[in-house]
């Protein structure tokens, strides 16, 4: 008797269509749109979740912007941090601080391929509780990133 009611019919037929039309209208009036950065600005980086546990290694993204940093021994200690770029960077500059938003003295990444996509960090003693600061200079505009530096030890129980 239910499935006999010609409105419960058409509801059942009718709802689903809305309700992926409303998705799609939703994603379309919401979406943020990219856009091309601006001289000058600042943009932050997205940290990928390899980040966050022990890889042996931390991506970041923006946009056409993809960054991967890898330390040297992938042990905690003294270390040295590359930063491979998808993309030619003008300068690269690090902190490690033992506090997330903490400060200390930036130090310069050194090149090392002429094309300015592969950068790396002076030796730095690293602890599994420590914050990665990167800014990082493109075309004019500043990148930055804070990271947990427990991304350096590779596990290697899998």
């Amino acid at each position: 008797m239910f499935f006999k009611n010609k409105h419960v019919i058409t509801s059942l037929i009718v709802a689903p269509i809305l309700a992926i039309m409303s998705y799609f209208a939703v994603d379309y009036y919401v979406a943020e749109t990219p856009h091309k950065a601006e001289e000058g600005q600042l943009y932050k980086m997205l940290a990928k979740p390899n980040c966050r546990w022990e890889s042996g290694q931390c991506d970041l993204t923006n946009g056409d912007l993809e960054l991967s940093i890898t330390p040297e021994n992938k042990i905690y200690g003294k270390n040295n941090f590359s930063l491979t770029s998808s993309v030619p960077l003008n300068g690269v500059k690090f902190a490690l601080v033992d506090k997330k938003n903490g400060h200390s003295l930036p130090k310069s990444m050194v090149l090392l391929k002429s094309d300015k996509t592969l950068w790396q960090s002076s030796q730095v003693s690293v602890t599994k509780s420590d914050f990665i600061q990167l800014v990082i200079s493109v075309n004019n505009s500043v990148f930055y990133a804070e990271v947990p530096a427990i991304f350096t030890y590779k596990d290697r129980g899998y």
